[in-house]
């Protein structure tokens, strides 16, 4: 018994984990099919609209005015009216329930199959496909996808607008902002560094010989005012010169008694001369007034700081030391003033002028900011680094930036005149183009090509063209709106398009060959290319063993001989495009050779289409063309060999057309 029952408890639970699995599997179908409706609810407005229905839905009506639909669980795009099989996966199809959940039935929308018109397709189409595989006739995509029918009553919004109903608009996040009209606010961004402002130094310089007999300011980085002592000098010149004016001073008073006039002229001048002997020595007239004043000169004689600042530079003296005329003894600077100083790069120096705003801040001070102006943009350009050097003034009366500080630098450089401003995040780049999406009310959604300037502050950009102030445009949602439209542009392209534009359908399409202005001189050097072309384009689409680059001087060799050999400019651009691209094959990666294999075969087919090589090279040439790589090759077989993807997607591609022989398509 023990056994038995052993046994039996794996066999329960093995039927369990299958049970499991069951219910997780129905329960994927069923959220896929829920999806779905969802999906459809927000991009298929009702009846009467202007919305769209699904690609690949055919409408059925029975007597009570609704239709039974039927969906892949796996593929929820695929819709039609009566049961069967995904054309893309091949499943058994579903039936489609509504947002309610309980029904297997929605109202008839459209045009009734049964009003004994037969429907019209207007196309077939990949609907897996990005961009969607469109084409005018029944078969395969090039990804060996079924192509799906579309009737003329179906995607009837017209263009590409995007209309979707109001209450889903709210449920997916989209958000607008309004488009408006002011001053676009730029700054360029430098770092910077803080340096004491060079009109606030001052030398302190003797103009007379002597000994430093006490030093007061004897530390570099030391503050001192105005007045303050620096230190005391003993000169026996300086000393013989405060005798002398002492003594015309009491000259001056003797002959102040005496009636003769001239005496006391001469006894003036000599104090006015001994004075100004004074003041060239570099004394101060107080100084100088408290000298006259003695009876005898002073051994030492105190020289004091010109004003508020700290000394930058000791030249090296002390007590003591024997000090020489026109020798510095201290260097003095202000702090009051600093001077911010950026490198702005060659690129953005034509923006930077003199009285602009700028505005400065460093790490000691976090929040605050030093404002200014530009004062002075340095003539000499720095070769070695690319920039120029930028000085903004600040003041500094509280003394807090110091030398050497590092500084972010912002100088206002945004336009002057007003300008249409919107969100940067509302614009979608896709480095070719960009494209807004403009809301025009009651969820109906634009799309529009617009031409972007400048970048500003707080997120803004400039709209040269394209929009007008007042529009509101989709702020949040808008990838998902763009790949709706992305869908039916593509789908209105191609409808538009003639028969000569369908060429990518399956089989040889009637196409003709574009016709470029070129002439071909000597048809033996066609002959020459396309027989070096030929082997490349073979070995690289076959399967690569070894991720070996290809020889292509023969190719190289033979597009050179085309010089001066085609006439018109076109001709002669496209010969030297060819021959650079194979010149910059060589020695390249293979991949890299894939890439550069596009410009080539561009090239070369414009040259067969006017001069075809002979029959001993080619029987008949195939162009073929890649929508995933977006380039053409030349192929001798109809067999698809991609040379762009061919460890992927070997035998992704479609044949355009032939070229060269008599055979022509087939």
């Amino acid at each position: 018994m023990t056994v038995e029952t052993t046994s039996s408890r794996p066999r329960a639970g093995r039927f369990g984990s299958i049970a499991l699995l069951l219910i997780v599997a129905a329960g994927g179908a069923y959220a896929g099919m829920r999806w779905h409706t969802t999906l459809e609810r927000w991009l298929v407005p009702s009846a009467g609209t202007g919305g769209t229905v699904s690609s690949s839905m055919e409408a059925s009506k029975p007597a009570d005015g609704k239709k039974q639909l039927w969906t892949c669980g796996m593929h929820p795009q695929v819709i039609q009216d009566h049961p069967g099989d995904c054309p893309i996966c091949h499943m058994k199809l579903t039936p489609l329930v509504t947002a309610a959940g309980n029904d297997t039935t929605v109202p008839a929308q459209g045009p009734s199959i049964d009003s004994g018109k037969q429907r019209k397709i207007k196309y077939w189409w990949d609907p897996m496909m990005n961009p969607p595989y469109i084409s005018d006739k029944p078969g395969k995509s090039p990804m060996g996808m079924d192509l799906v029918a579309v009737y003329e009553e179906q995607n009837q919004s017209g263009g590409a607008a995007v209309v979707i109903d109001p209450a889903i608009v709210q449920n997916m996040g989209v958000r607008t902002a309004e488009v408006t009209e002011g001053r676009l606010e730029q700054a360029v961004r430098v770092y910077a560094m803080i340096t004491e402002a060079e009109p606030g130094h001052r030398d302190v310089n003797l103009r007379v010989s002597g000994w430093i007999q006490t030093l007061y300011a004897n530390t570099d980085g030391m503050s001192v005012k105005k007045g303050d002592p620096l230190f005391d000098l003993y000169s026996p010149e300086l000393k013989l010169a405060i005798e002398e004016l002492i003594s015309a001073k009491h000259a001056a008073t003797t002959a102040g008694n005496d009636t003769i006039g001239s005496l006391r002229d001469t006894s003036a001048s000599l104090v006015s001369a001994a004075e100004s002997r004074l003041l060239a020595l570099d004394l101060t007239p107080e100084q100088i007034a408290e000298f006259g004043s003695m009876e005898h000169a002073p051994s030492v004689v105190t020289f004091v700081s010109p004003f508020d600042g700290h000394i930058t530079e000791k030249a090296g003296v002390y007590a003591g030391s024997a000090v020489m005329a026109g020798q510095r003894v201290f260097r003095l600077a202000q702090r009051t003033t600093m001077w911010v100083e950026g490198r702005v790069p060659e690129g953005d120096l034509a923006r930077v002028h003199i009285d602009q705003k700028m505005r400065a801040k460093v790490d000691a001070y976090p929040g605050r900011v030093f404002e200014g102006e530009v004062i002075f943009i340095h003539p000499h350009f720095d070769e070695m680094t690319r920039t120029a050097l930028v000085r903004m003034e600040v003041h500094n009366h509280d003394y807090a930036l110091h030398e050497g500080m590092y500084a972010t630098l912002d100088i206002d450089v945004g336009e002057a005149e007003p300008t249409v401003l919107v969100p940067r995040e509302t614009i979608i780049d896709s480095g070719e183009s960009q494209i807004v999406f403009v809301s025009s009310g009651k969820g109906r959604f634009e799309p529009r090509r617009v031409v972007m300037g400048r970048s500003g502050a707080h997120g803004l950009v400039q709209v040269l063209s394209g929009l007008k102030p007042g529009e509101q445009v989709v702020a949040s949602g808008q990838f998902l709106l763009d790949s709706e439209s992305r869908l039916r542009e593509a789908i209105a392209k191609f409808l538009g398009q003639t028969a000569s534009s369908t060429a990518s359908s399956p089989g040889i399409a009637p196409s003709e060959p574009t016709k470029m202005p070129v002439v071909v001189v000597s048809p033996a050097k066609v002959d020459a290319i396309v027989a070096a072309y030929l082997p490349l384009a073979e070995s690289l689409g076959a399967v690569q063993k070894e991720n070996a680059s290809l020889n292509v001087n023969e190719l190289v060799s033979a597009i050179h001989t085309l010089h001066g050999e085609v006439t018109g400019p076109e001709g002669l651009r496209l010969v030297t495009s060819a021959a650079a691209a194979a010149e910059a094959m060589k020695g390249q990666p293979l991949d890299k050779q894939r890439e550069l294999f596009k410009e080539v075969s561009a090239t070369l087919i414009a040259v067969v289409d006017s001069m075809p090589p002979s029959s001993g090279v080619a029987g008949t040439l195939y162009v073929v063309n890649c929508p995933m790589a977006k380039a053409d090759w030349l192929q001798r077989t109809k067999t698809i060999a991609n040379p762009y993807y061919a460890d992927d997607m070997k035998e992704c591609g479609s044949l355009v057309r032939s070229v060269g022989g008599s055979k022509g398509a087939e």
